[in-house]
């Protein structure tokens, strides 16, 4: 690999993690609203809660959602220092998975897999930039697993 490789591939992990890392409408709206300051820190928590409110309203309307073929959302509630997310774990034969290694070992699992997909679950730049966490509840036939995922704990 030569040097022109080097910069390029380096040139376009810097162009794709700033687009990642790019404010979401939200995140505009919410700053122009001045409820979010420049950088993203929450100004006014109260007209964020009331924004988040009526979003997560919204989002209810749509529930339950198939996330994939391993869980149904069937709860969604943001505010201004968490996400509460519920849902239920559809995968077929889970309850044979959970007997032959742990329930401690599942949340473990569970835990590792969603810090995997933080880019996702902290979508909006506010959700990042200010202590934010969320809260996971997820029910199998016999078992409910809570957790919490914090974004410090992310690698965005």
């Amino acid at each position: 690999m030569d040097l022109k490789q080097l910069l390029l591939g380096f040139g376009l992990s810097i162009v794709a993690a700033q687009l990642i890392a790019a404010p979401t409408e939200l995140d505009q709206y919410l700053q122009k609203k001045q409820i979010l300051d420049s950088h993203y820190k929450i100004q006014n928590s109260q007209a964020l809660n009331d924004v988040l409110d009526v979003l997560s309203d919204e989002d209810s309307r749509t529930l339950p959602f198939q996330v994939d073929q391993n869980m149904l959302m069937e709860k969604y509630q943001m505010n201004a220092q968490q996400i509460d997310i519920e849902g239920i774990i559809t995968t077929p034969d889970f309850s044979q998975f959970e007997q032959s290694i742990g329930t401690a070992e599942v949340k473990k699992l569970m835990k590792k897999n969603t810090l995997q997909n933080c880019h996702l679950l902290f979508e909006n730049q506010f959700q990042r930039s200010n202590p934010y966490a969320v809260n996971m509840k997820l029910a199998s036939e016999k078992q409910v697993y809570q957790y919490i995922i914090k974004n410090t704990e992310c690698a965005f």
